[in-house]
Parts: C-alpha cells; sequence; structure tokens
C-alpha cells in the first residue's frame, strides 16, 4: 500500500514537472514564407507569439502582430496551464464567443472556438520533436461564412 502511495505521489510530481515544463512556453516568430493564409487575407509583414507562465498555473500569450500596410492587432490571453476557458486581456470578445484551450500533452494544444454554443474555428497547436518549430493550423469560417484554412509555422526565438 505504501509502495503504491509513493509511486502516486511521483506520478502526480512528475505531472506537475511535464505541465510546468511545456515547450510551448517561449517567444516565436512566424516564417511567412513558410505558412499559408487565405487569398484576400490582410498580409502579416511581422507576427511574433510570446506564451509565459504566469501565477503558476496559468499561460499567458500576447500576440503582436504587424501588417504589411502598418496597422497593428495586438492582443494578450490568459488560460489555465492544464487546458480551459481562455481570457481576452486586450479587448472584449464578442457576446456568445468562447475560446477553450485543450492540452493533449506538453507541446500539443487545441483551442475550439465556439459562438453561441456552436463551433465555428479550431486551432492545433503542435510543438516538432526538437522543440524548435510550432505548426498552427487553424480551420473555420472568414466574415462571409466561407470555410478557410490558415496554417502558420513557427520558430522558437
Amino acid at each position: 500500500m505504501r509502495k503504491i502511495f509513493f509511486l502516486l505521489i511521483i506520478l502526480f510530481s512528475l505531472s506537475n514537472t511535464l505541465l510546468a515544463s511545456d515547450p510551448i512556453i517561449g517567444t516565436w516568430k512566424t516564417n511567412i514564407e513558410k505558412s499559408s493564409f487565405p487569398s484576400g487575407q490582410k498580409k502579416m509583414k511581422e507576427d511574433i507569439n510570446t506564451y509565459n507562465e504566469i501565477e503558476g498555473d496559468l499561460i499567458e500569450l500576447t500576440i503582436s502582430t504587424v501588417f504589411e500596410d502598418g496597422s497593428t492587432d495586438p492582443s494578450k490571453w490568459t488560460w489555465p496551464k492544464e487546458g480551459g476557458v481562455a481570457k481576452c486581456l486586450s479587448k472584449p470578445l464578442e457576446k456568445g464567443l468562447l475560446y477553450v484551450e485543450a492540452l493533449v500533452e506538453p507541446g500539443h494544444w487545441y483551442a475550439s472556438i465556439t459562438m453561441n454554443d456552436k463551433q465555428v474555428g479550431l486551432y492545433h497547436k503542435i510543438i516538432s520533436k526538437d522543440g524548435k518549430t510550432m505548426r498552427q493550423t487553424y480551420t473555420g469560417f472568414d466574415d462571409d461564412g466561407k470555410p478557410i484554412k490558415i496554417i502558420k509555422v513557427l520558430e522558437r526565438q
């Protein structure tokens, strides 16, 4: 019985260590040339995503995007590091819009986007085995309701 108890403690500690060391933590820059965007979408000049652990149990994402026309679209998000509802800190979300982050394993995430309980988009984020590249695939709909797919290749900075 005592061995099982200690084994559970070790496993619990290991899982917390793995969560604390999620390879998504760090600064990532989108490689525009290796990425794929729908035609008609505003062209990015630079896109930097910074993931930090804050308050011990939250992940904070700061996105700094600069478009070719010089306009910017900064945003800041937080969510529980084990997964859960994401909160946008930089601007209010449209009523009924909800982002939920799901941790599959360290370095492998899904983010489901729903509007009034209907899924309208899905992000899939996965870190390469060497930890140098993140691939984010977004499938969803544009402002006109047409299906779109975006593939962003981000490189660790």
